[in-house]
C-alpha cells in the first residue's frame, strides 16, 4: 500500500517559491502567522520544514497584502478560515479590498472578519430561472396561460 509522502520545504525554498523573503517568512513564524507545519524552529541554525499548504497559504497572503489589507485582518482571517470545518484546499478566498471571505460552493460563504458569519450570495441569473420556472408551473395550474402565447396576462389601467 502507497503512503502518501509529504514533500518538506526549508524556509530557502519556500522563499524562492513564493517570493517572500526568508525575514519575513521568520518574523510570520515568529508572530504565528504561518509557522511551518513540518517541523518548527527549534533553536538557532535549526531548520524549518514547511508543507505545501503552508506554501498556498504564505501565497495567498502575499496577494492579501499586495491588495494593501492590513496584516492584523489577514492574521484573523486566516485564524478563523483554519477553524472552519471544510478542508482549505476546497475553498476559494475572496477579498473586497476590505474584508476576506472563505468559500466552498454558492451555499457556503463566511466572512472571515465577522466571526464567521454565514454571507448570503444570491445569483440573479439562478434566481429568474427558478421564478420563472415557479411562474409557469403555478399560471399551468390555475389555467392563467393564454394558449396562444407563452405568457401570463397582465391586467392594464
Amino acid at each position: 500500500m502507497a503512503k502518501n509522502i509529504e514533500i518538506a520545504f526549508t524556509i530557502r525554498d519556500v522563499s524562492r517559491i513564493t517570493k517572500i523573503s526568508v525575514r519575513r517568512l521568520a518574523y510570520w513564524d515568529q508572530i504565528e502567522l504561518v509557522q511551518p507545519s513540518l517541523k518548527s524552529a527549534s533553536g538557532k541554525g535549526s531548520r524549518r520544514l514547511y508543507s505545501l499548504q503552508d506554501l498556498v497559504e504564505l501565497v495567498i497572503i502575499g496577494r492579501l497584502l499586495n491588495t494593501k489589507l492590513p496584516l492584523q485582518r489577514i492574521r484573523k482571517s486566516f485564524s478563523c478560515i483554519r477553524n472552519l470545518p471544510i478542508p482549505f484546499s476546497e475553498l476559494v478566498i475572496v477579498s473586497n479590498g476590505e474584508t476576506i471571505y472563505a468559500c466552498k460552493s454558492n451555499d457556503f460563504i463566511v466572512d472571515t472578519l465577522r466571526h464567521g458569519q454565514t454571507v448570503l450570495e444570491l445569483v440573479v441569473a439562478d434566481l429568474l430561472k427558478e421564478v420563472e420556472e415557479q411562474a409557469k408551473a403555478f399560471s399551468l395550474a390555475e389555467g392563467q396561460r393564454s394558449p396562444q402565447t407563452d405568457s401570463i396576462p397582465v391586467a392594464v389601467s
